[in-house]
């Protein structure tokens, strides 16, 4: 009878658990934060610069981190009260599951992709990154995309990250070599099995810094950029879709988006002088 009672309180609570995550759900991403003053934003550490954790202090920093505390200090004068911003860790293959479930309320880069727009509410752009390759060493002579498109090229890219997506659009032919965090993708160009790791300009610059016995960074002519936006559940309220929205365009108007990301660059070490001179955010 003992052992009975105790699963039953367990399966009791687990249904207690899970009604009380369906009713998250159902109650506007607006509301939730307004009520708890808490507003969860996702985190993927390791991702430098944009999201590093000091071990020692366990706190996170970056420029993903950087904007969504300007949000929440933008929300704190709309909401008229106080709003805490917590870090939440995740991954790119929970990502999307875990802001429709509400275990987290924002996430600001994600590259738009149809399957995304059914399934999140997408604000942005945010902001814009220049791609480039990180070449493993002794691969020289490539300048453009079209060098890259080709089938012999290995491609090291971060699954379902806008990196991959922008590997696909610009290098076609190229053959990917997919992988479930960036350390995977370095290892794989360290070791010769990929020929170069397709990301961002800014994780280019960390990634170089930090293994210098990589090759060269190539931006590939024309220079072209992907836009990374915010995700965030669908709610059927929008009021906090249409805030970000609104965010976005005016802290990438005034400059403040660009001073959140410099500001990270800084703090992890980085020079914003590296950046190539047609770049932009």
């Amino acid at each position: 009878m003992r052992r009975l009672a105790m699963v039953l309180a367990v399966a009791a609570a687990v249904v207690a658990l899970t009604g009380s995550a369906v009713a998250q759900t159902r109650v506007s991403i607006w509301d939730k934060i307004q009520s708890s003053g808490v507003m969860t934003a996702g985190v993927m550490v390791e991702n430098r610069p944009g999201v590093w954790k000091d071990v020692t202090t366990g706190k996170y920093h970056g420029f993903y981190v950087n904007i969504a505390r300007a949000i929440g200090e933008d929300l704190s004068k709309a909401m008229g009260k106080s709003i805490q911003v917590e870090f939440v860790e995740t991954t790119w293959t929970t990502v999307v599951l875990d802001l429709q479930s509400a275990k987290i309320d924002l996430w600001s880069g994600m590259s738009v992709t149809p399957q995304r727009l059914q399934a999140l509410d997408m604000a942005g752009p945010m902001y814009e990154l220049a791609h480039c390759y990180l070449n493993r060493r002794g691969l020289e002579g490539l300048k453009t995309w079209d060098d890259y498109s080709k089938p012999e090229m290995k491609i090291a890219v971060v699954t379902g990250t806008s990196d991959e997506k922008a590997v696909q659009e610009l290098s076609p032919n190229a053959t990917l070599l997919s992988f479930k965090d960036m350390s995977q993708t370095i290892l794989a160009v360290q070791a010769g099995r990929a020929d170069a790791l397709g990301t961002s300009v800014l994780t280019c610059l960390d990634f170089k810094k930090r293994n210098p016995d990589l090759g060269r960074i190539i931006f590939p002519t024309p220079i072209r950029s992907l836009p990374s936006s915010a995700g965030m559940r669908k709610d059927g309220d929008g009021r906090l879709h249409k805030f970000v929205q609104a965010w976005a365009e005016k802290s990438r108007a005034s400059g403040l988006t660009k001073k959140l990301i410099v500001d990270a660059l800084r703090e992890a070490g980085l020079n914003p002088d590296d950046l190539p001179g047609e770049f932009s955010f």
